[in-house]
């Protein structure tokens, strides 16, 4: 430091000799200088600079350069560290502790010097996850290396937060309250249990002798044998939580004082998830578990440990962020005998959620499809809640087993099934083609049984081999025509490939609904998409294959629901919902269907004549008997119940199909579809059925669909149909 100081006299003495020299006349003789001047300096004399080291240190550090930073730090503090990987160590020790996602360091004001020491201060802001922003200031000390002539980083962990050199530092978390799942008319489906967890964290043990009181602290509290504890904890990672036993909230309380003298020991509560109906609606509801591996990151980045239990499935996945909750924490520093509260950030406790599922709908549900391979879903008409959602195979939440697992049973294929839509489709591609002027719905086709709008050599058939004859578009509908709509599909391609699919996007499918479960997106192909996945090039054929619900196209019942809906509710695409309260508002508008009032009553009147058009329907023979009138209190009665005089002009339930037959390849039985809404003429419901390689959709989904609504009507079930017809 004294060389410093001379340095710096003899700088300011030449200065200020030279500042005379250039504002006052020379004078002979000179006037002699106050000042001694000393030699001129050598060309490779260093000025050694603490603050400059202070920097290269910090920048070291804020880089994660230790290395570099290592090389910084003077002779005895290299000596305690040893190397840079136990520098390093140290500031990783504590960034974990802290769950730090980013850390940034600085200097603030000018260096404090005394004789060859100086103090820096440095401000270090930290990102935490848990408990998030918080700054601490600490001193940064540096000496002076004589032997080097430059200033070195004099290193304790004080540096990192001041006080940590002979403290401990500790994160206490604040767990959260997973909030419980109640149905529609308040069915607890998902509730919590609670219990209170104590336990230690090794890496707190401050000494041998602190770690014997402990024990002795914890075995009157816990009834366990000191060795016996200490086996629970031991060989366990030193920021651990590790569970010694559960206990009473009361015994927490008596000997609260006791355990707060110990950072090792900690209590946490610990939940476990009950699910009081654990056959009602399993998919819908779903179930927690440990983290996936894969999802860890994602969850420790918001502040969660890891060994935390989250929806996996169902409701409790989809809505994780309501239901969870969010935790919360304290970063506690004991130092000196003295608690440090360095940042804290309370837990947001999870909420409660009530389902807009229907016990009783949903259990008549489950007991139609049965073990059918397929789903159900269920919306109200107006604003598509869910009241219904069953899914086949299906499983309890109180025992998934490795064989359910196998089996798919957990897969909820309402949602996350993926079929080509079949039949379905025609509503898009009737839309697509009066839409884009290529057809009307009065526009009358001939059908001889086949089409070979590409030449005899491409040759395609319809479903009624001997063909409709003369069909108008909306009759085609009707009669599911396959003839009419692969000419409205090459129609479509002549004009643009690309059209085709773009109804069907507007209709809901390629995209997710955003219903609160895990859900498929599905596909929607179109040329790009062939290109890109295939390397092939579109072709008329794949639009044709497409205007019937074939090829590449691939859709979710809930999808096909959705789009049912809109058309029943006058052609508004709502998006499904099944949590109820608290209701997620959204303030954009729904979209609606590229339709005009005339397509979408043309539209409306061939799915009517689905279930009642004797000659033409696929489903009429499913809903014969089907004769159900509303009374005069609203009620829904047999019609043969209303006066002779009232029966002509009574209200009847009338339902609004369109039924579907989607090949699955090979030798593989069809997909068999049925959707419908009722009642025709103001909706309440739809209804949509998926069965997975049974037949065809008139055959096999028509009828469930028919007993679904009458379940929801309170009437009695139909028999499920023993005879087996190819009808589309």
């Amino acid at each position: 430091m004294r060389l410093g100081r001379g340095i710096f006299a003899w700088i300011a003495a030449s200065v200020v000799a030279a500042s005379c020299a250039s504002s006052t006349p020379a004078l002979d003789p000179a006037p002699p200088t106050p000042f001694p001047i000393p030699p001129t300096p050598t060309p490779d004399l260093k000025l050694p600079s603490a603050a400059a080291a202070a920097s290269a240190f910090v920048s070291a550090i804020n880089r994660q350069d230790f290395v570099a930073a290592f090389t910084l730090l003077d002779a005895q503090s290299r000596a305690e560290l040893k190397d840079a990987d136990e520098l390093r160590s140290r500031y990783d020790a504590v960034r974990a502790i802290a769950l730090a996602t980013n850390v940034e360091s600085q200097l603030r004001g000018g260096l404090l010097y005394q004789g060859e020491r100086a103090d820096a201060t440095l401000v270090t802001r930290w990102e935490s996850s848990l408990v998030g922003p918080f700054e601490v200031t600490s001193t940064l000390e540096l000496v002076f290396d004589a032997p080097a002539a430059d200033w070195r980083v004099r290193w304790t962990r004080d540096a990192i937060i001041p006080g940590l050199a002979n403290g401990i530092l500790r994160m206490e978390r604040e767990a959260t309250t997973r909030g419980a799942i109640y149905a529609a008319d308040g069915t607890p489906l998902a509730i919590q249990l609670e219990f209170t967890t104590i336990g230690v964290q090794r890496g707190a043990i401050a000494s041998a002798e602190e770690e014997q009181r402990m024990l002795d602290l914890l075995s009157r509290i816990t009834q366990l044998a000191p060795e016996e504890i200490k086996a629970k904890y031991a060989g366990q990672p030193e920021n651990w939580f590790s569970p010694v036993a559960d206990v009473d909230e009361a015994l927490i309380d008596e000997y609260y004082d006791q355990i707060e003298r110990f950072p090792a020991i900690g209590t946490r509560p610990r939940f476990q998830r009950h699910y009081p109906q654990p056959s009602l609606a399993p998919h819908v509801v779903g179930f927690v578990g440990f983290i996936p591996p894969e999802s860890l990151a994602a969850y420790r980045a918001r502040g969660f440990q890891g060994d935390e239990r989250i929806g996996l499935t169902g409701v409790e996945a989809g809505a994780d962020a309501i239901i969870g909750g969010a935790p919360g924490g304290v970063l506690k520093l004991f130092s000196g005998g003295h608690l440090t509260i360095l940042a804290q950030r309370p837990a947001v406790q999870g909420r409660d959620v009530t389902l807009t599922i229907s016990p009783s709908l949903q259990l008549a549900v489950q007991r139609l499809l049965g073990n059918r391979r397929g789903a159900a879903v269920v919306l109200r008409a107006d604003d598509s809640a869910v009241l219904a959602m069953a899914s086949s195979p299906t499983f309890s939440q109180t025992n998934v087993t490795s064989r359910a697992i196998q089996e798919g049973a957990l897969l909820n294929r309402a949602t996350q099934g993926q079929y080509p839509p079949g039949s379905t489709f025609k509503m898009v591609t009737m839309a697509a083609g009066v839409g884009e002027g290529v057809t009307t719905p009065g526009e009358v086709f001939r059908d001889p049984g086949f089409w070979d709008g590409y030449g005899a050599d491409f040759r395609k058939t319809c479903w009624l081999r001997s063909g409709h004859g003369r069909i108008s578009l909306q009759a085609g509908l009707t009669a599911s025509c396959n003839v009419v709509f692969y000419e409205v599909g090459k129609r479509l391609q002549e004009k643009s490939a690309y059209v085709l699919g773009e109804y069907a996007r507007k209709f809901g499918f390629g995209a997710r609904t955003g219903i609160e479960l895990p859900e498929a997106a599905g596909l929607v192909p179109d040329p790009d998409w062939k290109r890109q996945a295939l390397g092939e090039v579109w072709t008329g054929g794949d639009t044709v294959n497409l205007a019937v619900g074939q090829g590449f196209m691939l859709v979710t019942p809930l999808q096909v629901a959705q789009m049912t809906a809109a058309l029943a509710n006058g052609g508004v695409l709502r998006r499904p919902y099944l949590i109820a309260s608290p209701r997620a508002e959204s303030n954009e508008p729904a979209p609606t269907l590229p339709l005009t009032p005339a397509t979408l009553q043309a539209m409306q009147q061939g799915m009517i004549g689905v279930t009642r058009d004797a000659r033409l329907g696929t489903t009429t023979y499913r809903f014969a008997g089907f004769d159900y009138c509303f009374d005069a209190e609203g009620s829904v009665v047999p019609c043969s119940r209303i006066p002779a005089r009232s029966r002509a002009g009574a209200r009847r339930l009338i339902v609004a199909g369109k039924s579907g037959t989607a090949q699955a390849g090979g030798d593989a039985k069809p997909f068999a579809w049925f959707t419908a809404y009722a009642p025709a003429d103001a909706p309440e419901i739809v209804v949509t059925v998926l069965l997975e390689n049974i037949g065809e959709g008139s055959s096999y989904a028509a009828p469930l669909v028919r007993q679904i609504i009458e379940a929801y009507y309170g009437l009695p079930i139909s028999p499920t149909p023993r005879d087996r017809r190819q009808n589309e």
